[in-house]
């Protein structure tokens, strides 16, 4: 296995053609690095001035005196070599190559990055790129791409080959409080392969779910074997470009590979127990599922509505995706029945008849995800609900029927029951290890998309729509059914597997 913990966890790093002009990628990098926290040292190297940032400059990075763990290279293409042979003399074994121009543009460029790489394999340098946006290693605060971007702490890790893309899905996940572990643009991927951090994040322990943007694999084998090491372990959420004759052309010119057939590539990934989606947002959406609750041991869905029509919505997509609704068992029905108006459903899905009850929806959602009759459950409509009267009191204020003040009182109410309600919930996927995914069915922009609790690994993700709960609902099954195919029970899947490693093709 190539060793990437110095690659992730430098304690020196030098940006090769820092500047301070605001328009250039070694001021975006430097910046970054700089504003993001890194403990670690920093050294400008620049032949345009003394100092960088108030940081000391050297022109070369043979000036540089002690240890350097991690090179980021932003000048030109025509210069890399020059700078690579700096690297060798000073024995520094990881390179971030932001720079473009190479394989992606032609011939010439396809020939320069070859001697790069070339050069690269004999000093044993592990090159990420050319042509990235960077990388990311929140654990170490580590910030080093080209966008500013800030997701709090978490367990999902990006493996992209567009860093715009992985740039985007990182801007999301900061909007909705999303937790990334790491993140890598792989670039061109002349040294090191999109397999490489695959099989390095296998065995990360900050890493609970890894995503990864996929234009084209030059080794289709290891890929494979990695990929079914990995996804015993952790799941592994994939989003394969190029699935179209001119997406393919595209990926080619993008970053010089080589997409291939698209259903040849969704039949390797399903088999080696790849998770597939089919836009960005479907990635961050899958694997914030799988970073914050318990897989479903099976398909039988229990759901508590708010309102009648959701129900049906729900159960429709169900059936759609194979999934089961059961009917109650005598014991859930009789608590409920002794709870609920002589008018209600009787049955599952559970319509609470619209009554808006803290009390009545936390013995709903006891029974239904304590009873052995269900793997997962599904609540519409709680979350979320105290914004219809508070839109009420807001009328009335308009009026001239209520005060500014008493409307605040009751947000901080309903802020304070939701709080409970998410609370409990995390509570209840502690204590009997299902997954619990709750609908709001009003929400603002701002709302708090992720609850968690302290001292639990697990979190409540809000959904927006019941089609979407029941997306993630059906992913996470998937998953759980692969991993009972592959003879890795779910208990040993949360433990970790013994998997034999697969070969690697290139050791450092």
């Amino acid at each position: 296995m190539k060793n990437l913990t110095a690659l992730f966890y430098p304690e020196s790093i030098a940006v090769v053609g820092a500047t301070e002009n605001t328009l250039k990628w070694g001021s975006y990098i430097l910046t970054n690095i700089l504003d993001g926290g890194y403990r670690g040292k920093v050294h400008p190297v620049t032949v345009r001035g003394d100092t960088v940032y108030g940081r000391k400059a050297y022109r070369t990075l043979r000036d540089i005196e002690g240890a350097v763990d991690l090179v980021f290279i932003t000048t030109p293409a025509d210069t890399v070599m020059e700078v690579m042979r700096d690297c060798a003399a000073k024995h520094i074994a990881n390179v971030v190559l932001i720079t473009s121009g190479f394989s992606e543009t032609g011939e010439k460029g396809e020939a320069l990055e070859e001697n790069v790489n070339a050069f690269a394999r004999e000093h044993h340098i592990r090159v990420v790129g050319p042509n990235t946006m960077g990388i990311v290693n929140t654990a170490s605060s580590l910030y080093a791409t080209g966008s500013h971007v800030r997701p709090r702490k978490g367990g999902i890790s990006i493996i992209t080959q567009s860093g715009n893309v992985g740039n985007q899905i990182m801007e999301w996940a900061e909007q909705e409080s999303i937790g990334i572990g790491k993140f890598v643009g792989s670039g061109n991927e002349g040294v090191l392969s999109c397999e490489d951090y695959l099989e390095y994040l296998a065995d990360d322990e900050d890493t609970s779910v890894v995503l990864m943007y996929i234009e084209g694999v030059d080794n289709g084998r290891r890929f494979r074997e990695i990929a079914e090491y990995t996804t015993r372990k952790k799941p592994v959420i994939a989003l394969k470009a190029g699935r179209t004759a001119v997406g393919s052309k595209a990926a080619q010119s993008h970053t010089g590979a080589m997409a291939g057939s698209h259903k040849t590539y969704e039949s390797v990934l399903k088999q080696s127990g790849v998770i597939l989606a089919h836009t960005p947002t479907e990635l961050l959406t899958i694997s914030s599922a799988f970073d914050s609750m318990p897989l479903p041991k099976g398909k039988r869905v229990g759901v508590v509505t708010l309102g009648g029509g959701w129900g049906v919505i729900t159960a429709d997509e169900c059936e759609e995706r194979g999934l089961e609704l059961p009917p109650l068992p005598r014991d859930v029905y009789e608590r409920l029945d002794a709870l609920l108006p002589p008018f209600w459903s009787r049955g599952n899905p559970v319509d609470l008849v619209g009554q808006p009850d803290i009390d009545l929806f936390f013995a709903a959602t006891d029974a239904m995800v304590a009873s052995d009759a269900f793997d997962a459950v599904i609540l519409l409509g709680m979350a979320g609900s105290g914004k219809f009267v508070t839109r009420i009191f807001e009328a009335r204020q308009r009026l001239g029927f209520a005060k500014e003040k008493e409307i605040d009182e009751f947000k901080k109410i309903f802020a304070d029951r939701q709080s409970k309600f998410l609370d409990n919930i995390v509570d209840l996927m502690e204590k009997y290890r299902k997954p619990v995914y709750p609908v709001a069915l009003i929400s603002s922009p701002g709302d708090e998309i992720v609850h968690g609790k302290k001292g639990s690994a697990y979190s409540v993700i809000l959904y927006s729509s019941p089609e979407e709960a029941v997306f993630c609902l059906d992913k996470q099954y998937e998953y759980s059914r692969y991993l009972r195919k592959r003879s890795v029970g779910y208990e040993e899947h949360c433990a970790g597997s013994d998997s034999k490693r697969p070969e690697s093709a290139f050791r450092i």
